[in-house]
């Protein structure tokens, strides 16, 4: 996982959702989502915001929505604009990753991800690229879009057809299929 995409730890769970750390250690653990151990102030694990999103609709009783998920989507934002960073890179598990997102999402949240592969299907096949389904696949766990998909805040989309482009290619580059990669 990207570091940078790594923005929420089990003391900001405790903080937006008003609960006791044994209540997220109860949703977090056994196992643990994917999460990047982070050795500086405050030190800990850091996870991605859909595998929280995953986790806490999967185990925490009253799910995740509403102003539970605004907040957490807002403490993403934030974060994300302080670290600066693309998120291009998704990591090598990003197809199980985007799998347990997927299967995660409710009503207008599957829609909105059916839009996002739509439209990045149509520009990988307008760029020529390969392992389109992949990547179309896998573009749903990308911090922007993720985003998207949970809030419908559309301003970190790319605009226009070429835009989709753009984006489509160094998406790809920087994750390659499983193919490239045991060549």
């Amino acid at each position: 996982m990207n570091p940078n995409s790594a923005t929420v730890r089990s003391s900001d769970i405790c903080a937006i959702l008003s609960v006791s750390d044994q209540s997220t250690f109860r949703w977090l653990s056994d196992p643990y989502p994917t999460f990047v151990w982070s050795s500086c102030d405050p030190r800990g694990r850091t996870y991605a915001l859909p595998e929280i999103v995953a986790r806490l609709r999967a185990r925490r009783a009253r799910g995740l929505h509403s102003d539970d998920l605004s907040a957490l989507v807002a403490h993403d934002t934030e974060v994300r604009t302080q670290h600066g960073d693309d998120g291009l890179w998704l990591d090598g598990d990003a197809v199980n990753r985007s799998e347990a997102f997927y299967a995660s999402l409710r009503g207008e949240e599957i829609e909105r991800a059916r839009a996002v592969t739509k439209a990045i299907r149509g520009a990988a096949v307008g760029a020529g690229l390969s392992g389109i389904n992949r990547l179309a696949q896998i573009t749903i766990i990308h911090p922007g879009f993720v985003r998207f998909i949970l809030s419908g805040e559309t301003d970190e989309l790319p605009v226009t057809d070429a835009g989709w482009h753009s984006f489509a290619k160094p998406l790809w580059a920087v994750n390659p299929s499983e193919q490239y990669e045991a060549a």
